[in-house]
């Protein structure tokens, strides 16, 4: 496993009268090349885990290892940890600072004392990646941009670093629908391209678009982990949990309650096949 915690507790203040425990004992296995969405509910420590991915937070107790080796170490490089390890936090934009889109994204590959030609193909690369031309909006200010553009050159300036393991705080929040679904494509594709996702989402149709495995966090404590049909199957505990679903699952068993025999489905294009076939009279039996 290329980022591994085990049995790792964080307490904010220790010592002090605010004193709390915001991870519990956590112990979770990022493989390569998978997308892990982490998901739970408001304080349910999603943040805090992400933090701890790339040493920006460090446990009380428990390791973190990348490729085997604790990142917590005296001896490692936490500059290089960061490149190996992006984090994109939630919205990302109010940290772009470069008075142009070019500048901003090459700021990191500049920090990795890079040549300039390489600085400027990196950029190019990473502008590609998350769909922004660069001969449009290379030399614009980003604070000319939409709010859906200014995230897209928030990611781009982490992708130009190239990381193996990229970690996303809530990616879509706040971004309206049609920047949102460009969002989730360019993450999508970063994830075929090869890249290893860890995100933190409320979303839970973008999960369910998304994922390969789903780690649940409640109160801290990880309570589960599985496939997004393994995780979305377990409809009454995550809405116990104070967890949204996705509306492909609320759509299924609303039916599966009045009678109809459909399987349970957590997207919604499945759904609609299946019910095409019912509809036609095909076979469609309840699980």
């Amino acid at each position: 496993m290329p980022l591994t915690m085990e049995n790792v507790t964080y307490t904010y203040q220790p010592g002090g009268a605010f004193q709390a425990t915001a991870i519990h004992d956590v112990s979770l296995h990022i493989a390569d090349g998978e997308l892990l969405a982490l998901i739970g509910h408001t304080g349910s420590g999603k943040s805090t885990l992400a933090q701890h991915l790339n040493g920006l937070l460090k446990p009380a107790s428990g390791r973190v290892l990348l490729d085997g080796q604790d990142i917590n170490l005296k001896e490692t490089d936490k500059r290089d940890l960061r490149f190996q390890v992006g984090l994109v936090f939630q919205y990302p934009e109010y940290q772009l600072f470069e008075e142009t889109v070019e500048k901003d994204i090459g700021f990191g590959p500049r920090n990795m004392g890079l040549s300039k030609d390489e600085v400027d193909a990196r950029v190019r690369r990473a502008m590609d990646s998350v769909g922004l031309v660069f001969e449009e909006v290379g030399q614009k200010s980003p604070f000319e941009l939409s709010g859906g553009q200014m995230r897209r050159v928030a990611l781009a300036g982490v992708l130009a670093m190239t990381p193996r393991i990229l970690v996303l705080d809530e990616p879509t929040a706040g971004l309206d629908p049609r920047a949102r679904a460009y969002l989730l494509k360019d993450i999508q594709h970063l994830h075929e391209e090869g890249t290893t996702v860890v995100m933190i989402s409320h979303s839970m149709d973008d999960v369910a678009q998304l994922a390969t495995r789903i780690a649940v966090l409640e109160q801290g404590r990880l309570v589960t982990t599985g496939t997004p049909e393994e995780i979305f199957e377990q409809f009454d505990r995550l809405t116990q949990m104070g967890l949204d679903v996705p509306q492909a699952s609320k759509l299924s068993h609303l039916l599966r309650d009045k009678g109809v025999a459909i399987p349970l489905n957590y997207q919604l294009e499945p759904l609609a096949d299946a019910l095409e076939q019912l509809l036609k009279g095909g076979a469609c039996h309840a699980q």
